[in-house]
């Protein structure tokens, strides 16, 4: 099932000195290598670890845990020495930080090895049956785009390569609308080339629906964040074909919609019977492992954690609609100590002392519940809450003070006994939901308002949730945004959404201030977690790196940098 990391092309991996990795390949050569057809199948093999990007663990070890959802407002990272880039929370972001450096590096160090690959599979060709051939192909064309979109959300302009470089050529800058160009004609190649299936049952492997989703992806940051309109529909024709193929659904395994959703992300759901992952990294406990399970919900650890204000914006089992509670409101900043819960006073089942009750499936699935009250002494006590899938209470470390994961938790790592870091649950990159969701923005941005409530819908039916009713297109697009607020936490998808959006403004204007559990509602007061300051337009595209500038004179820092 999870065989793909037994073969990497660990030739094809091998560093270079410069950020392109560009210098000459001495160790590789033509007795070496490319004798083979079996020797494109381990090099492509070997890019699929350009889909790693989770963070803890250094460069491509065993370990890691998502961090990226954290540069939103929804989310508290209790050591920022975990995440290299919390200096983009904090608003103390250099060029010098050395995660900008180490992104940048990895994703062009990977483009050279897709490259390189393109430059000498024809040597193999006739090794290959034709479909094979092509499969190879459509896989790296996928995992090219896939690097240059990554690059494109967090930098904008950047070099544009499509073959390895000498050691003296230094390469400047090339226009957004070039590259996005350049990803979109790769996309649709790759779809003419690839599989309708793969053989790999724990959704692993790249195929033609993979490569549609990331063309969609793409239209999408393109027209979002550039406005460039006409990509709307290009989003939307790509993702219908994802809908219309009727190989995917939404994970319904339980009666209970707690459960259907916990449960899409463990190991025991991998394989063919979970229609909803479309694309997931693999991991494998012992070998290549994850550290999710630790990091989100470890002893002494509980590294990410959930801010009031996120938790204000899960709706009541009425949902907000029912109370006329407004979601474009709920997607702005804020100040949770200066504000009620939005269902105080409106919801008649909702208690401010009892947070997890009666709300959307989500956050119970999403969070434990501390399960928070004051003792006769007025001190505030958080008992936490018992699992019966791990066989244990997981309750808040003494120093927390807001809410800690249960989503990406794999109970097998904490029952029988706990595996410290040991987690072999893949990580999901690709989501049906997901894919509905954006299916629902790109029909609402192209004027279908009407049709888009349908997959919304689809999407909070899974959960239990109420329908939604919306013929307005203002309205529609902050419904979606806060469905995907709900839905996709933790999965690397909100931080490129928050950018295509251009949402930091509305939900983390200088200056503001998050909080932890709402205190007030036992008569204290509410703790400072972080305030943020940063800047704008400058924090919507990172900084250059600084190595970078100096090595290559061609290079140009963006702006405010």
């Amino acid at each position: 099932m999870k065989r793909l990391f037994l073969f990497f092309f660990v030739i094809l991996l091998a560093s270079c000195n410069d950020f392109l990795n560009k210098g000459p390949l001495t160790t590789l050569s033509e007795s070496s290598y490319w004798q083979k057809g079996s020797d494109a199948e381990y090099a492509v093999n070997g890019l699929y670890e350009c889909f790693y990007e989770l963070d803890g663990s250094g460069e491509f070890k065993p370990g890691g845990a998502p961090y990226m959802d954290l540069c939103t407002d929804l989310m508290y990272l209790k050591a920022p020495w975990e995440f290299g880039f919390n200096a983009f929370n904090t608003g103390t972001l250099t060029a010098d930080n050395g995660w900008v450096a180490d992104f940048w590096k990895k994703k062009y160090k990977f483009i050279r090895n897709c490259n390189f690959f393109f430059e000498n599979v024809e040597k193999v060709k006739d090794q290959l049956a034709e479909k094979t051939y092509n499969d190879y192909c459509g896989q790296a064309r996928v995992i090219r785009a896939f690097l240059y979109l990554r690059l494109v959300q967090g930098f904008g302009d950047v070099p544009l390569i499509t073959q390895t470089l000498s050691a003296d050529e230094w390469p400047a800058r090339d226009a957004t609308d070039q590259i996005m160009e350049f990803i979109i004609n790769e996309l649709d190649k790759a779809i003419s080339e690839l599989p309708e299936e793969q053989s790999d049952g724990a959704h692993g492997r790249i195929d033609k629906y993979v490569a549609y989703a990331y063309k969609a992806r793409a239209a999408m940051h393109y027209a979002g964040f550039y406005g460039k309109q006409d990509y709307y529909q290009v989003a939307a024709d790509a993702l219908k074909e994802i809908v219309k193929s009727g190989k995917y659904e939404l994970f319904k395994k339980d009666a209970d919609p707690v459960e259907n959703f916990t449960q899409i992300f463990w190991a025991a759901n991998e394989g063919t019977d979970n229609k909803e992952v479309i694309f997931s990294y693999q991991f494998m406990k012992d070998k290549h492992p994850n550290n999710i399970s630790t990091s989100f919900a470890g002893p002494g650890w509980k590294g990410q954690q959930a801010q009031q204000n996120y938790i204000d914006m899960y709706e009541c089992k009425h949902g907000f609609q029912a109370h006329g509670i407004s979601f474009k409101e709920m997607n702005e900043y804020r100040n949770t100590k200066m504000q009620r819960s939005p269902l105080e006073g409106k919801c008649p089942d909702y208690d401010p002392q009892q947070e997890f009750k009666d709300r959307d499936p989500r956050l119970n699935a999403t969070f434990f519940n501390a399960n928070i009250y004051k003792d006769d002494n007025g001190v505030l006590q958080k008992p936490g809450e018992y699992w019966a899938a791990a066989n244990r209470s997981f309750a808040p470390d003494w120093e927390n003070d807001c809410y800690f994961f249960k989503k990406l938790v794999d109970p097998t790592n904490f029952n029988p006994v706990y595996y410290y870091g040991n987690s072999d649950n893949n990580y999901p990159l690709v989501r049906y939901s997901d894919m509905l969701l954006l299916y629902a923005e790109a029909l609402n941005e192209t004027g279908k308002t009407a049709e888009a409530v349908k997959y919304v819908n689809m999407v909070r039916e899974r959960v239990d949730m109420p329908a939604i009713a919306c013929s307005d297109k203002n309205e529609m697009l902050e419904i979606i945004k806060h469905e995907r607020k709900i839905e996709l936490m933790a999965e690397h998808v909100l931080v490129w959404d928050y950018k295509r959006w251009h949402e930091y403004e509305r939900t983390m204007p200088y200056g503001a201030e998050f909080y932890g559990y709402r205190r007030e509602t036992f008569g204290q007061e509410s703790i400072l977690m972080q305030t943020k300051y940063l800047t704008y337009p400058q924090y919507y595209l990172w900084p250059i790196p600084a190595v970078e500038l100096r090595n290559n004179k061609n290079m140009t820092q963006n702006t405010g940098w």
